[in-house]
Parts: C-alpha cells; structure tokens; sequence
C-alpha cells in the first residue's frame, strides 16, 4: 500500500509538470513585460523623488535645523550642568545662588523696563500739557505790555 501512495504522488506531478513549466514561463514572460513597461516610470518616479527631496525636503529641514539651534544649546547646556551636579562638581549652595542671581537680574530687567516706560509715559504727558497749554494760551491772544518811555536827561534833573 504505501508503494501505491508514492506513484501516485509521482503520477500527479508528472500530470501536472507541464502545466507547472507552462506557468513558470508565463511568469516570467509577464515579469519581463511588467518590468520593460513599469521599469522606465519606476526609475523616472524615482528621479522626480531624488528632485523633489533636494529641492524642498533638504530646505525646511535646514530651516528646522536654524530654528532648533537656540533649543539644542539649552538643552546641551542644561544636560552638561545636570551632569555637573550628578557628578558632584556642582554643590547645591552652589545651584541656588546661581538660581538667585539670575532671578535678581530678572527683577532688576523688570524694573529697568517698568522705569523706561514711567519715563516715556512722564514725557509724554509734559509734551501733551506743553501742546495744550500753548493751544489754550498762545502769544498772539496776550495782550502785549504797555510800552514805557525812557526819561530824557532834564527830567532826571528835575526829580533829583
């Protein structure tokens, strides 16, 4: 009995050999057409990637590269102190008075600030009420003074 499984299997492949070989060229007659007709467009669609890359995707992530430098070298900042500190080469007295002195200076920025704009609001008010006042009072509607005249040298004289 198994002698009649084995020459089956062998007489069903040698049934289906032909068609299996028939396939086999079909595939790769296909394949050859498909990579003829699709090989052309395939390598242009990839040229016009190549293109379309340096032209606009190298740009903006150049663009974002300019626009994340303050960033990294915060960041490379901060992480070098963190290192610093972990490794003992910072003290924390050390950390806070750094923290103090920055937010003293912070303080010191918001009055500087705060002053210039209380003087640029002070002048302007002195150049508004000087505006008006010379709008409300000027040198034409002021009535001028009565002359007055020299005495004369007789007269100096006689009054002497």
């Amino acid at each position: 009995m198994p002698q009649n499984g084995k020459s089956g299997v062998r007489q069903a492949g040698d049934v289906v050999l032909p068609y299996a070989l028939s396939a086999k060229e079909s595939a790769t007659r296909c394949a050859q057409q498909a990579s003829t007709y699709l090989g052309p467009k395939a390598r242009l669609a990839a040229t016009q990637a190549r293109l379309r890359y340096d032209a606009e995707l190298v740009p903006r992530l150049e663009r974002a590269k300019v626009a994340a430098g303050p960033a990294k070298e915060h960041a490379a900042r901060r992480s070098a102190a963190a290192m610093a500190a972990l490794r003992g080469d910072i003290t924390p007295s050390e950390i806070q008075a750094v923290v103090r002195r920055r937010e003293r200076r912070a303080r010191a920025g918001r009055l500087a600030r705060r002053l210039g704009m209380l003087g640029l609001l002070a002048g302007g008010a002195v150049a508004a009420w000087k505006w008006w006042s010379a709008q409300t009072d000027p040198d034409w509607l002021v009535e001028p003074s009565p002359a007055t005249e020299v005495p004369t040298e007789p007269e100096e004289q006689a009054l002497g």
